[in-house]
């Protein structure tokens, strides 16, 4: 697979709102006993949100995020995990930290008004190796908690778009190729079912994946290209460990 770069979230929000997510003021909301729902920045408001109002009586989680800082998502997630089984229903937009690690705790996807799943990638030493020796401390330290998290959720490194510092171009635990040609400066992937599927098994998306066939039209085909995105097409994690 070949190179990505780390996509701005103002980026990410201004594309992903323009495929129709919108996010609410609320950072949090438990709507029932069952359905709770994540909206907006994976920051330390949803954090303290989640802390304050999530019950453990969930089984439904309700996403649209645009994402946010890693390390507070992945503290968010821990706490999520504590539910056991989650359907997860993406309204709006999943993309950056909330496909990073959100998605892999569900056990079934579905579609709410729109579902739109965005990666970008993670912290690896191809990231690290890139920051100023000043921040590189803080960098590994993410990177290093990334990878604790991925392996305690059996996340495979070709989700995250794993590369190492020898080999930053290139992400070895994919294989497959992209719906329509990659470009070098593409700055966001839409997930597809293919991917999907591979890299996180114990996810049911037939409902997505019937969804996002019927929005490739080659009108948004057209915008998707305008905005540097790239579909995964027939991308798949190969099967490689951390």
């Amino acid at each position: 697979m070949r190179s990505r770069v780390l996509v701005l979230p103002a980026l990410v929000a201004l594309v992903l709102l323009s495929l129709g997510g919108v996010a609410r003021a609320a950072p949090c909301e438990q709507r029932s006993p069952t359905v709770f729902a994540l909206n907006g920045e994976t920051n330390l408001a949803m954090a303290a949100c989640v802390t304050a109002k999530l019950r453990p009586t969930t089984t439904e989680l309700v996403v649209d995020s645009p994402g946010g800082p890693s390390g507070v998502a992945m503290d968010i997630a821990d706490r999520l995990a504590r539910l056991g089984d989650l359907t997860i229903r993406v309204d709006g937009q999943c993309a950056s930290s909330c496909a990073n690690y959100f998605l892999p705790l569900g056990r079934r996807l579905l579609v709410g008004r729109q579902a739109i799943i965005m990666v970008h990638g993670g912290m690896d030493p191809a990231q690290v190796s890139k920051v100023a020796p000043s921040e590189r401390a803080s960098i590994q330290a993410l990177a290093d908690k990334q990878r604790a998290f991925a392996l305690r959720h059996r996340i495979p490194p070709g989700w995250l778009l794993y590369r190492t510092a020898a080999a930053p171009t290139r992400v070895d635990g994919l294989d497959g190729a992209y719906r329509w040609r990659s470009t070098p400066d593409a700055e966001l992937y839409l997930v597809e079912a293919p991917m999907l599927r591979s890299c996180l098994p114990g996810l049911d998306v037939t409902a997505y994946e019937a969804w996002l066939n019927s929005q490739l039209t080659p009108e948004r085909v057209a915008r998707l290209k305008q905005n540097r995105i790239v579909a995964t097409g027939t991308i798949v994690c190969n099967g490689q460990k951390w």
